[in-house]
């Protein structure tokens, strides 16, 4: 029983500490999920530069290039955040415009 129970921790303290060792590729490919995401949370906010910088991070990843991928998808999760806000900001300006406030 303990050689079993001690077998097991030592598997999952493992497979933890290898999880926590993602590469480049799996960065990028998080980052980019993200950046994803929040363009099209923008909506009719979205910028064209935040494509322009999906499709080039994409781009640089098919060649094998995770760091530049991912330093691309970084810079456009960075403006699809920034498309978010003016989205969230023109709201609130039309709602205090429409509504008085």
């Amino acid at each position: 029983m303990k050689k079993s129970l001690l077998t097991l921790g030592a598997i999952l303290a493992l497979g933890i500490s290898l999880s926590a060792l993602a590469g480049p590729k799996e960065d990028f490919e998080k980052i980019y999920s993200e950046a994803e995401s929040t363009h099209k949370d923008a909506g009719t906010f979205q910028w064209t530069i935040t494509s322009d910088r999906l499709k080039a991070a994409r781009s640089a990843a098919e060649s094998g290039d995770y760091e530049k991928a991912k330093g691309m998808a970084s810079k456009a999760l960075k403006l699809a955040e920034e498309s978010v806000a003016q989205r969230k900001k023109q709201a609130e300006v039309w709602r205090n415009v429409a509504i008085g406030g």
